[in-house]
């Protein structure tokens, strides 16, 4: 069971991430903003970050330029899960400072984010199956439109 951070601003999008991957067999801990996934690292290290680039008080960008910086915690994998396409400039940013993939909250579907989740977290196993409820649950908040 990998532990994995999940970062957005929206709680719906935010709840739905978090039921996902506890329906896979991960533990999911969630934070509202990037200061909010700043002060959760120090109570324990995730090996993944789901994270969002738009969100109040401190955004994705912002998060991993510190996260990119840390001795401790520089080399964290980040996906990306956001609304911006890419062509945004967010979004290349976000590439340069290493995120393992970005993934569009537009259209993405449950087993499409479950596989880059175990790609990322170098799971050699197929991604586990996830109850169609939960699947589905995931796919509405993520189609809603929210970056």
């Amino acid at each position: 069971m990998s532990r994995i951070l999940v970062v957005d601003d929206d709680a719906p999008t935010r709840e739905s991430l978090a039921r996902l991957l506890t329906a896979a067999g991960h533990s999911a801990v969630i934070a509202f903003n990037g200061r909010d996934a700043w002060l959760t690292l120090y109570e324990g290290l995730p090996d993944l970050i789901l994270l969002d680039l738009m969100m109040p008080q401190m955004d994705g960008i912002t998060f991993l330029r510190l996260l990119r910086r840390s001795d401790h915690w520089g080399r964290l994998p980040v996906l990306v899960v956001t609304g911006f396409s890419d062509d945004d400039g967010l979004v290349g940013e976000a590439k340069q400072l290493g995120v393992t993939d970005v993934i569009s909250k537009m259209g993405c579907d449950a087993g499409g984010l479950l596989s880059a989740v175990e790609r990322t977290l170098g799971s050699s196993a197929p991604a586990p199956s996830v109850r169609p409820a939960a699947r589905q649950t995931a796919r509405r908040a993520m189609a809603c439109g929210a970056a």
